[in-house]
């Protein structure tokens, strides 16, 4: 690749590849994935074929590896519920005798030690690995939660597994949203509530850039209120993390003029939007953050 904005252009399409096959293995078994798993280890081949050690595909590869455990979970256990997110049904060991199951587990941890040998604060990765081990029945599972908890405070389901394997009650975390994250980024959300199971319907972006945050807003604003009275609940808003500092949220409903005449608009100078200066979030990344995964760029919510 010959710039920065081919490798940022090769990074996207990359992760962009890494989401769909993401969330397609909820569901699909490991045969239906097999094109979709080949184009994200193209991609990925890509971007390393330039720089073999880069952070963000070691990342993507630590989630890429989960997702084919995730896939052969399905044909296991089945596709009831989600085998990563559920916080009061955790991982199940896998069998002694499952031998494909164990080396996709394992693959993952050592897809997980190699991306945090780069980025030891990269809590995907420990998450993903604590998953792995949880699956493996490995004792140090409890210890790789409670590093994804050191890492992020307000990860609901890293912190109930750690109780749920130690036997302990952990104390609430600090007010706010002070994370460990190694990188700057800005979560915009304007989604809707729009069935009794927690269905939703909306947007929701991961970017590194204010004015992004600023034209997905303004963009879909319109879209955003026509729901508005139609809906069980909403939530829209914008929080910003920087490295080191304390997190920054803003309601945007707060920030919403409507004129007497004309359309209702945002005043973005109600609306605190710091750009995270230093070790912005790569284009591609996704993170774990606040205890939820978010793909780089914008992931539309339809369920």
């Amino acid at each position: 690749m010959d710039s920065t904005a081919d490798m940022e252009s090769a990074r996207a399409d990359a992760g962009t590849a890494l989401q769909f096959y993401w969330e397609a293995a909820e569901h699909e078994l490991p045969e239906e994935l097999a094109d979709d798993e080949a184009e994200v280890g193209d991609a990925y081949a890509a971007v390393q074929e330039s720089v073999p050690d880069d952070p963000t595909a070691l990342s993507c590869l630590t989630l890429f590896a989960l997702g084919r455990l995730r896939a052969h979970l399905n044909e296991e256990f089945g596709a009831t519920e989600d085998h990563f997110e559920a916080a009061h049904h955790p991982p199940a060991e896998l069998a002694p005798d499952d031998g494909p199951g164990r080396a996709l587990a394992a693959d993952v941890v050592r897809a997980a030690d190699r991306a945090l040998s780069r980025r030891p604060a990269d809590n995907l990765a420990v998450f993903s690995r604590a998953c792995a081990l949880h699956w493996l029945g490995d004792h140090r599972a409890a210890a790789a939660y409670r590093e994804a908890v050191r890492l992020d405070p307000y990860d609901d389901i890293a912190r109930t597994r750690v109780e749920q394997l130690d036997g302990i009650e952990l104390p609430e975390p600090p007010g706010g949203f002070g994370t460990h994250h190694p990188h700057g980024f800005h979560l915009l959300e304007m989604t809707h509530l729009v069935g009794h199971g927690g269905s939703t319907k909306g947007w929701v972006w991961l970017v590194n850039d204010p004015s992004t945050v600023r034209d997905k807003a303004d963009g879909h604003l319109a879209e955003w209120l026509a729901l508005r009275g139609h809906s069980l609940d909403d939530d829209f808003g914008v929080w910003t993390h920087v490295p080191g500092g304390q997190g920054v949220g803003s309601e945007l409903r707060e920030a919403l003029h409507h004129p007497p005449e004309g359309r209702p608009y945002i005043d973005w100078s109600k609306v605190p939007l710091p750009r995270p200066e230093r070790d912005p979030l790569p284009v591609g990344q996704p993170i774990r953050w606040l205890g939820q995964l978010h793909f780089y760029g914008g992931t539309e919510h339809d369920d």
